[in-house]
């Protein structure tokens, strides 16, 4: 089992900004140092009062293809990407002021919020943070077993993806597992960047969102299995960037945790469910939960 470290924050305040990758909003972002046992807190500063979200799984509002942090006025879209670039960097407490309802998208990965955070520098506060979260053995999935995350203690912090879409998907199946530090984060997962398929484009721009975007935006997959304007960083690309969503989503626990974390074809719902399990330490053998079955 890891020890328990000091909780740690950024050094200084660093600004990013951007578009973002739904509703195409400009939107300028402050990242400032918090003080010990604060947690990543999202403060509207566009809106009457500057009305806060704290980064929790109960804070957590539907929302398709992205996760979305809602507390009365203050709602935060498509946090994953800074939230993963906040986890797999080590930073424990940060203020994230924002001037509209999406953080922005950058070049589609974290690596911009990572290179933001190395600038302002990774700070420890003196404060012990509690003991890693050993994770309980158990699944959790849909009822018809496609889409399944599995917990398994252990004493380093693992995830692993397997993405396949079937044999007629554009994107080729593909796993990849990482023992997360900073590092390795920001080596082998912070540049990997979200992608869609051609086929969903037409139906996202359909229903308002993304209208701003071209393929040098995201990875856009045509029928083929090429690329529209653009190039992959990694074969593997894809699987890259579902672990980076996961450890995002994961984060809203609120608890650092050791062991394996085995996902299949999850999703930002599932993560989200996984962190909501996770944080309340649920002990029943088998449950339904919002249509996914827990299986200890």
């Amino acid at each position: 089992m890891p020890e328990a470290r000091c909780q740690r924050t950024i050094g200084r305040a660093v600004k990013i900004s951007g578009r973002g990758l739904f509703h195409g909003c400009d939107v300028r972002v402050r990242l400032l140092p918090a003080d010990p046992g604060v947690g990543v807190v999202f403060r509207r500063v566009d809106l009457v009062g500057r009305p806060e979200v704290a980064a929790d799984v109960r804070n957590v509002a539907p929302g398709s293809r992205r996760t979305i942090l809602c507390c009365g006025a203050a709602v935060v879209e498509t946090t994953e990407h800074l939230l993963a670039a906040l986890a797999g960097m080590g930073v424990d407490n940060c203020i994230v002021e924002l001037d509209a309802r999406e953080v922005p998208a950058v070049d589609g990965s974290c690596l911009p919020f990572c290179e933001a955070i190395l600038a302002a520098g990774v700070v420890s506060q003196g404060v012990k943070k509690p003991e890693p979260m050993r994770l309980p053995l158990q699944r959790i999935g849909d009822p018809d077993g496609s889409q399944w995350v599995e917990c398994i203690p252990g004493s380093d912090f693992v995830v692993s993806y397997r993405l396949d879409y079937g044999p007629q998907s554009p994107v080729p199946a593909q796993s990849q597992a990482f023992a997360i530090s900073p590092d390795v984060f920001l080596a082998e997962i912070a540049p990997a960047r979200t992608f869609v398929l051609e086929s969903e484009v037409e139906a996202l721009q359909a229903a308002g969102y993304g209208r701003h975007l071209t393929g040098s935006d995201l990875l856009v997959f045509r029928e083929d299995g090429s690329l529209i304007d653009n190039q992959l960083r990694w074969a593997d690309e894809p699987v890259r960037h579902k672990i980076l969503d996961c450890i995002g989503d994961l984060f809203l626990c609120g608890h650092e945790v050791s062991g394996r974390i085995v996902a299949n074809r999850s999703g930002h719902r599932l993560n989200q469910l996984v962190a909501e399990v996770l944080q309340v330490h649920v002990a029943n053998a088998e449950t339904d939960v919002e249509g996914f079955l827990r299986v200890a």
